[in-house]
């Protein structure tokens, strides 16, 4: 969260994303929400607690890259967790 805060700084129109696309504001706020959306549902190391509560919090099943960034965040906790 400090880093997208440090970055949200800058009054930028285009972004550049590692190893994607170019994105304008738009995408870019759609890409922050996804990204803070899936983090504050992962709570554990178990994937399928992450996607339930995301699921009861949102009244929805997540999106591709709301279930990518619910992975990664999952596996970071396995990683900590070792």
């Amino acid at each position: 969260m400090p880093m997208m805060k440090d970055i949200q700084k800058y009054d930028a129109e285009m972004f550049l994303l590692g190893h994607e696309s170019i994105c304008d504001l738009n995408e870019m706020n759609i890409y922050w929400e996804e990204l803070t959306t899936a983090s504050h549902v992962v709570k554990s190391i178990s994937l399928e607690n992450a996607i339930e509560s995301f699921k009861l919090e949102n009244k929805r099943n997540p999106n591709d890259n709301e279930l990518f960034f619910i992975q990664a965040f999952v596996n970071d906790h396995i990683i900590q967790s070792q």
